[in-house]
């Protein structure tokens, strides 16, 4: 009985189906020998770091080398791109510098997240009414309850404090009970407000 002719055409030859073989293609790899003696190899792929079939592949964990980003990947075109990781350390999170947030203080508002990722917030300051950051200053207008004054405002420790109405309806003005006058009466002398 002859010897058996591998696929190279040699009696007893090696090259059988299922060996290894080179097909002569650079862009292959794993190339062997089909049950009909053809040198077949896999068809090389290059992955995001330049490795043949690498595991480095689109959607798969990398390092962008970026500590502020977080859940690296490989994106279509293979760059290495994170998420930005948030003022929480969430990366892709919502909490980002200019975005509200609470400080735990009650004596503040209008929390913010800083460039630093400081949560911030404006002091409260209460005004003479105890509103929070309300209207009624020192200086500004108010309401004393007294028809006998004028030009109520609140003072530096917050009273509501008027101005008497004078004798002719000024207030603050100068015309009050037992200061001069003139009644207009030639035959009278020392005229006074009463």
């Amino acid at each position: 009985m002859g010897q058996l002719i591998d696929c190279e055409g040699i009696p007893g030859g090696s090259a059988l189906p299922g060996t290894s073989c080179n097909d002569g293609d650079a862009n292959t790899i794993n190339d062997q020998w089909t049950a009909n003696c053809q040198c077949v190899g896999t068809a090389v792929t290059f992955d995001c770091e330049g490795v043949a079939n690498g595991p480095a592949l689109p959607g798969t964990a990398c390092n962008d080398g970026n500590a502020n980003t977080g859940n690296d990947t490989w994106d279509a075109n293979c760059n290495c791109v994170g998420q930005l990781i948030d003022c929480e350390g969430t990366p892709g999170g919502s909490a980002l510098p200019g975005t509200s947030c609470n400080d735990g203080d009650a004596n503040t508002i209008n929390d913010q997240w800083t460039a630093n990722c400081q949560c911030v917030g404006t002091a409260v300051t209460f005004d003479c009414e105890g509103v929070a950051n309300g209207p009624a200053l020192p200086g500004t207008a108010c309401n004393d309850g007294d028809p006998n004054t004028g030009n109520d405002a609140w003072d530096a420790n917050c009273n509501c404090v008027g101005q008497l109405i004078d004798c002719q309806g000024t207030p603050g003005g100068s015309a009050l009970p037992g200061t001069a006058c003139n009644d207009g009466d030639a035959n009278t002398g020392n005229d006074q407000w009463v």
